[in-house]
């Protein structure tokens, strides 16, 4: 399938470290938890909607959300304008389908929202993005965590394969809620290692918003989802992507923690002129947002590249992944 036009937003705010606070005991428990198995010494976060008259312990635990809703009516906004007048017709005029990804699920009852059609934004599907695309055929909200977006890729995949869709809108938001940020984070690792890391970094966690426009119609990018991968043997997955894919050119990971495979990828790589980019220390991370920052990587360094392989982890130690092919 190809990308024809995407868009992404995070907030223009500072960054403000996280204090753990015995008003919240358990989202601090967690908060030690995740720095643990992180090998982290301290949280920091970008959030839409802080504000700077708000107690400055206070202001990333309870941001407006407003400007969070409308972070993602922009962002439709700005792909819808990239494409052509001739793609935006055919758009409106052929099937398409819309698919709403974000990490939690229902997620109003952490924010301070008064209007049943706020939360019911927030925990369902945005009624007016639906109308802005002019879907009529169908809709679905997508639940994955991390794997969300790539998970609504491979689902726009087949729709544009088996032909059952002209174009597949894919509209995506990460909300940085500090306690499920800590938790999602919160994985048992061996004392030995936790003794071993001098816990010297500082995790970042960004709020972002995105929409992307998968169609059938040939352009610049070319996105080829992969198959869900089990590092059970990590030396036998790192010969197999070095020997098997020669045509790549950059390799992204989106992971907030590196896994072994990426551990032991500088020892492999040493001799070839793969290039190797974490994007979570690079832009921060953000949940099932973070796998297209490879995409914003690219339109930064403008490369001349063949190949990218983007690898998503997991929890469990397996891997996602999907490779884009510029034109």
């Amino acid at each position: 399938m190809y990308l024809s036009s995407f868009s992404m937003m995070e907030p223009q705010d500072n960054i403000y470290l996280y204090h753990p606070c015995w008003l919240n005991v358990w989202e601090s428990h967690m908060y030690k938890q995740a720095l643990k198995s992180t090998k982290s010494s301290g949280w920091g976060f970008k959030r839409f909607g802080t504000s700077k008259h708000t107690y400055a312990r206070e202001m990333i635990r309870t941001p407006y959300y407003k400007e969070y809703i409308d972070a993602l009516e922009q962002v439709s906004d700005h792909a819808l304008q990239q494409l052509t007048a001739k793609q935006r017709m055919q758009l409106f005029k052929s099937r398409t389908a819309l698919i709403y990804a974000d990490s939690w699920g229902e997620q109003s009852s952490f924010e301070n929202i008064s209007s049943f059609l706020h939360s019911a934004t927030i925990d369902t599907l945005p009624k007016n993005l639906v109308k802005k695309f002019s879907v009529n055929d169908f809709t679905c909200k997508l639940r994955g965590e991390k794997q969300s977006l790539v998970q609504a890729m491979k689902i726009a995949e087949d729709y544009l394969k088996w032909n059952v869709f002209d174009f597949v809108v894919i509209c995506a938001a990460y909300r940085a809620i500090p306690v499920l940020v800590f938790s999602e984070e919160d994985i048992t690792t061996p004392r030995k290692e936790r003794k071993n890391s001098n816990a010297l970094n500082t995790n970042l966690s960004v709020e972002r918003t995105g929409c992307f426009i998968f169609s059938h119609y040939e352009s610049a990018m070319k996105v080829k989802c992969g198959n869900y991968i089990s590092s059970d043997n990590n030396q036998q997955l790192l010969r197999d992507m070095l020997e098997k894919n020669t045509d790549i050119s950059l390799m992204t990971f989106a992971g907030l923690r590196k896994m072994p495979f990426e551990h032991q990828w500088p020892e492999a790589h040493h001799q070839s002129k793969l290039k190797v980019i974490n994007l979570t220390e690079k832009y921060g991370h953000s949940g099932c947002i973070s796998p297209a920052l490879s995409w914003i990587y690219h339109e930064q360094q403008n490369a001349d590249l063949a190949k990218m392989r983007t690898m998503i982890p997991d929890n469990f130690g397996g891997y996602s992944w999907f490779d884009t092919y510029y034109q």
